[in-house]
């Protein structure tokens, strides 16, 4: 391919912008971390030519010292963003012991004739690189220069644009926006003085970790000098150390397949301890430098934390057959296990780590409301802290003083997790992030002037598979943050599409037809969520999920989303918090019986209720086991699907869920399937002898379970994630929800 002056190429439904260094599918932008982006430049200048690794390593970090793997990383995250094309070929092919080929046509576009979508894309990628605010995530483009020499890489050199009063216009135009982004954004949140002050923008500085988007649970060490990170690649996951100054990595536990999760150091900086998902109850410790791994607890059912004097663990342990959780200090040593306090659902503990305060005093815990509450350490006592409404909370952790609690949180009328600063004991409130990104795992070190955070990004949209087939896809939906799908998806009788999108912080649900068009809102001025539609044979009516009534009970309304009702309200007070929910409905095929999961103080349970409302009734009587969502019906009304969770099952391994089969008269014991799934998500076959599910992390496959035994079968595979699936009524398109999870390590400086 020859080397011109044009820095725009097209291939497949992709158009790549060398000079602002973005890349378009249609009218979306693509996100990809700097070297990443590099990575397909170099391929796709050099269309049909197997580029050795050597070269590639040389081109993207010239004089640089970085492991093989970096480029592999590269090489997937590539794979994960680009799909397949039109005839279903991979867009980079590996050519074994030489290298990689960029396998599809590229075509140069005229740089003159484009100058309009250029100037659009500068326009638009904006936020998309510095965040919401322009402030509060720090530039890619300006940590990628710090960690390289001062000498421009070749590759550098070729993508500067030709004249420098261009940027420079760019830059000027750029402060002012940030400038009255930021002085919106001060102004916007000292409007809402029951939620306290936002960090000033210019005090709170932010630093990109790593930019490979598989990062989960970066962690610092106590002085702040190593951040321990699991990265996930394909299905394997490994842990990894980085020296934060000289950002140097070595790998301290090899790939397994069932990967780790809740990293925390020792306070001596000697030991990192972590839950390995091979064995999902246990809590393991292993020297930080390499060792042997050792087990120090066991049945543990959410994160934990080490005591700052390094000999206890706190974390939480769920009874299923009780419907109970609670927190329990253990002995790291071995034994001496004390249960501390216990919570009974509908107001459990939640699955953040119990975190002590610096004196050892005291742990803060998180509530299934959410709320945060203060638990003493020598009598069990709970303090609720009363701040604002969330609509949960993540994680919680003490800064070294005691006199404040970091946590991450969604506020009840926002769209993304932040982080927050809580004075302790009276409550005053501060934000430390602002932006539309999310952030659930945070990490402190022992000073409290390094905050390491997991900034998340989830990504999803609609696509239609005539057929089932993959090479057949097309994308239906299109915008950021919608995560349209997550929470519903149906097909109506005469061939549209149900589903849920996020916009204006509520969930709600629309329709549209198979091919995009015709979007229609069905639900709307709520003011809280509405999920999981099922939609009538007759198509009449959709019966959904909605917690506008105070909590999640089950509505019908027309098809057009007129005349809503709500059918179920639960047994109990609302004001104590006893008040049962309902949720996950599936209709009988003659539209006349509503089953839905019933969840408060007793064993969470499968019942039933008229579609014109009336008193529910129970239909799965378990022996010490729950029946929890979601729940689908076959469609000879015979058979139920749910996630059946046994009162003497260990806790979950996220690669393997239990699904129940269950006759809808609750009369016979349910047949019980292990299956490696994440979302207990199932739609029937036609005929009822069989289910369908996705199983998958960064890329997904579909696979089919016959539920009269024998080992399921696989239907397709899809270059990135499933989060939901339906099947047509005549089975002739599977819509999907389809994606991808990104997450990378941020380090928060000066805090407040």
């Amino acid at each position: 391919m020859s080397q011109s002056s044009t820095r725009l190429y097209e291939f497949g439904a992709f158009r790549l912008d060398a000079i602002e260094r973005v890349l378009w599918r249609g009218g979306e932008m693509i996100v990809l971390p700097p070297k990443v982006f590099d990575t397909l430049w170099v391929l796709v200048k050099e269309e049909g030519r197997v580029v050795s690794k050597s070269e590639l390593m040389e081109a993207i970090w010239a004089n640089a010292a970085v492991e093989e793997s970096n480029l592999s990383q590269n090489i997937y995250t590539l794979r994960r963003a680009l799909g397949v094309d039109e005839e279903g070929r991979q867009f980079i092919e590996t050519i074994p012991r030489r290298g990689y080929r960029f396998a599809v046509p590229v075509r140069l576009l005229d740089e003159a004739s484009n100058n309009g979508a250029t100037v659009a894309t500068v326009a638009n990628g904006a936020n998309g690189a510095n965040g919401a605010n322009g402030t509060a995530v720090a530039d890619d483009s300006q940590a990628f220069a710090e960690a390289q020499p001062a000498a421009p890489t070749a590759l550098e050199r070729e993508s500067r644009p030709r004249s420098a009063f261009r940027p420079a216009l760019l830059a000027g135009l750029g402060v002012v926006i940030l400038a009255a982004l930021g002085f919106g954004v001060y102004q916007f949140v000292n409007r809402r003085s029951e939620k306290g002050q936002i960090a000033p923008i210019e005090q709170v500085r932010f630093q990109r970790l790593t930019d490979s988007g598989d990062i989960i649970h970066p962690t610092i060490s106590p002085n702040g000098e190593l951040l321990a990170y699991v990265r996930l690649e394909e299905e394997q996951g490994s842990v990894w150390i980085r020296q934060v100054e000289t950002g140097g990595v070595f790998q301290t536990l090899p790939p397994s397949g069932k990967s780790y999760r809740s990293l925390a150091f020792s306070p001596d900086g000697q030991y990192l301890f972590f839950r390995d998902q091979g064995d999902p109850g246990a809590i393991y410790q292993t020297p930080v430098f390499g060792g042997a791994p050792k087990k120090v607890a066991d049945d543990v059912w959410s994160d934990f934390s080490v005591s700052p004097d390094g000999r206890r663990l706190a974390f939480i342990r769920r009874d299923v057959a009780r419907s109970a959780h609670s927190l329990i200090l253990a002995n790291i040593d071995g034994g001496a296990e004390r249960v501390l306090s216990v919570r009974r659902s509908p107001q459990e503990y939640g699955a953040g780590a119990p975190a002590w305060s610096p004196d050892g005093s005291k742990l803060v815990a998180i509530s299934e409301q959410p709320n945060l509450l203060t638990v003493d350490e020598s009598t069990g006592e709970e303090r609720e802290l009363r701040t604002a409404r969330w609509r949960d909370i993540a994680k919680a952790l003490w800064t070294p003083n005691g006199r404040h609690l970091i946590f991450s949180a969604r506020a009840a009328d926002e769209p993304a997790t932040q982080l927050w600063m809580l004075t302790y004991p009276d409550g005053a409130l501060r934000r430390l992030t602002n932006d539309l990104e999310s952030y659930f795992w945070i990490s402190l070190s022992v000073d409290g002037r390094k905050l390491v955070t997991r900034q998340q990004r989830m990504i999803m949209h609609l696509w239609l598979l005539p057929d089932g087939d993959v090479k057949k896809a097309r994308q239906l939906t299109f915008g950021e943050r919608r995560f349209d799908g997550y929470v519903g998806l149906a097909w109506t009788p005469d061939g549209k599409i149900v589903f849920s999108s996020f916009a204006d912080n509520v969930t709600d649900l629309y329709s549209i037809n198979p091919d995009g068009s015709n979007r229609a809102q069905l639900t709307a001025n709520t003011g809280q969520d509405n999920e999981y539609p099922v939609v009538s044979n007759d198509g009449r009516y959709i019966v959904f999920t909605s917690n506008r009534a105070g909590s999640r009970q089950i509505w019908r309304m027309d098809i057009d989303g007129r005349n809503q009702k709500q059918l179920t309200f639960g047994a109990g007070q609302k004001n104590d918090g006893q008040i049962d929910g309902a949720q996950h409905a599936a209709l009988s095929p003659d539209g006349r019986e509503i089953f839905f999961i019933r969840r408060g103080a007793g064993q969470a349970a499968i019942w039933k209720v008229s579609s014109e409302g009336g008193t529910p009734v129970q239909v799965s009587r378990l022996a010490d086991a729950t029946a929890e969502g979601f729940l689908s019906i076959s469609p000879d009304g015979k058979w139920l699907t749910y996630h059946h969770v046994s009162g003497r099952q260990k806790p979950r391994d996220e690669h393997t869920l239990k699904i129940g089969v269950l006759p809808t008269d609750g009369a016979a014991e349910p047949k019980l399937f292990d299956l490696s799934v994440r979302r207990p998500i199932t739609q029937w076959s036609a005929d009822s002898a069989a289910f369908d599910f996705a199983v998958g992390i960064n890329s997904s496959s579909l696979w089919r379970q016959p539920i009269d035994g024998g080992d399921p079968q696989k239907l397709c595979d899809f270059p990135d994630r499933i989060f939901n699936l339906a099947w047509s009524r005549d089975r002739k398109n599977l819509v999907v929800s389809r994606g991808k999870l990104l997450g990378d390590a941020l380090m928060i400086t000066n805090l407040p």
